[in-house]
């Protein structure tokens, strides 16, 4: 059996990337804000392992009692001796505030960063702490953004938190380097999807965000790529043989 803990399945990316793997030998791990009823019914019709944990990844401070519980789940559900492979897919992230820095308010940054950055590395901690002892296949896929390289104004907080991402998988990947039995971690820049967030940027003033049109024109060309799409590109890195070889990924396809 293999497991996968991906956060924020509730819609988009993170919703692709359960339902494409949704599988008999597989058991998902979801959490996100609100629970995606339609992905517990699919995964019940196929007959599908799959555990559904509402949480507000913003409240870092209860993430470690989360994860508690969701190992409390895998351990109950076979033996050690039968995990084939864990995953840890750290997608959940959030854009706002979309404005210059003077304008946004300490209570959005602190969300931002939360989500965005402090949220993947308590969930990723928690996952290194509760599997080191396992000899079985083990990666975390942190959900990046080319945010982080190629920067616009009015994006600070989510430039910055998505560049200390960039930074912490690197730290992580050459801590695991020598262990008995390493994580593999790799974080990844998806590119520009038709998602909420692609919307809530197209949404910006003009005034607050001065590359609004150039997002509107690319949405209108059809540039954007599918959530659907992205998963897949996003599932073939995650189970190559290469994965962790690069601790930044800046281009799907490529290891």
């Amino acid at each position: 059996m293999k497991y996968f803990i991906l956060t924020g399945t509730s819609r988009g990316i993170g919703e692709a990337l359960a339902e494409q793997l949704l599988d008999e030998n597989h058991h998902l791990l979801c959490i996100s804000r609100t629970a995606n009823q339609q992905l517990i019914e699919h995964a019940n019709a196929i007959n599908c392992r799959l555990d559904y944990f509402p949480f507000d990844l913003s409240h870092v401070n209860g993430i470690d009692g989360l994860i508690e519980a969701v190992f409390e789940v895998i351990h109950s559900a076979v033996p050690q001796a039968e995990v084939e492979a864990i995953y840890l897919i750290n997608n959940a992230g959030m854009l706002a505030p979309v404005a210059p820095i003077e304008l946004s308010s300490a209570e959005q940054m602190t969300e931002n960063v939360h989500i965005n950055l402090l949220a993947p590395m308590i969930m990723s901690s928690n996952f290194i702490k509760r599997t080191h002892n396992m000899n079985v296949d083990k990666r975390i896929m942190n959900i990046s953004s080319a945010s982080a390289k190629y920067l616009l104004p009015s994006q600070s907080c989510y430039s910055t938190a998505k560049s200390g991402l960039d930074t912490f998988s690197k730290s992580v990947s050459l801590e695991q380097q020598g262990k008995t039995y390493p994580v593999k971690v790799a974080s990844v820049y998806p590119g520009m999807i038709d998602t909420d967030m692609q919307a809530q940027i197209r949404s910006a003033s003009k005034e607050n965000f001065p590359f609004v049109d150039q997002f509107v024109q690319i949405a209108e060309e059809g540039k954007l790529q599918t959530p659907e799409y992205t998963a897949r590109k996003l599932l073939d890195l995650l189970f190559s043989e290469n994965f962790g070889d690069t601790a930044v990924v800046e281009t799907l396809g490529q290891g």
